[in-house]
């Protein structure tokens, strides 16, 4: 991985909001999309994905070792029901897609061969929240190019009122 000098800038509350949500669906598994109402903006809004189907490709996330047929709480697909719903919402709000995130609960935010190999595009960043401490989550945001590289994006809070709110990790 090398370093690079983009950043993302969020809200502050939104990111709190994001932060509370997914801890809301532990021990279950979050993943999903930041939007935008421009195609390289900050994130305005996120949508947590709710129908898993990956026990229906049980054998694709199992050639990436035995990991996902001991947990079967691992990875995460959504329908594809649910994908042109969140898809007719995107397009009817005029959004864009920025990001993508999904939670880990046993392991620190990092991108795995899997995360990177499944990435849905190089145009959109993939933030990862790790809860394997739940109350200090550890957030981690990165690209991946076309080519399979991973490079880290520094988050950039805006309207930083409050420094007491430092239980979150922000890299």
């Amino acid at each position: 991985m090398t370093e690079n000098h983009r950043r993302i800038k969020f809200e502050k509350q939104l990111l709190l909001n994001f932060i509370r949500d997914v801890k809301k669906q532990f021990p279950k598994k979050a993943y999903g999309y930041f939007l935008s109402t421009e195609p390289d903006g900050g994130p305005s809004e996120y949508i947590i994905m709710q129908e898993d189907v990956r026990g229906s490709f049980l054998d694709y996330f199992s050639s990436y070792g035995n990991y996902y047929k001991d947990h079967d709480d691992a990875g995460f697909l959504t329908s594809p029901e649910e994908t042109i719903k969140i898809e007719k919402y995107i397009r009817q709000n005029k959004l864009f897609k920025v990001g993508v995130f999904h939670s880990h609960q046993r392991h620190p935010a990092i991108l795995a061969r899997v995360d990177v190999d499944l990435h849905p595009s190089s145009s959109v960043w993939h933030l990862l929240i790790s809860l394997r401490t739940i109350e200090y989550p550890q957030i981690r945001v990165f690209e991946v190019s076309p080519d399979k590289q991973v490079k880290e994006i520094k988050i950039e809070l805006a309207e930083l009122e409050d420094q007491n709110e430092a239980s979150y990790t922000f890299y």
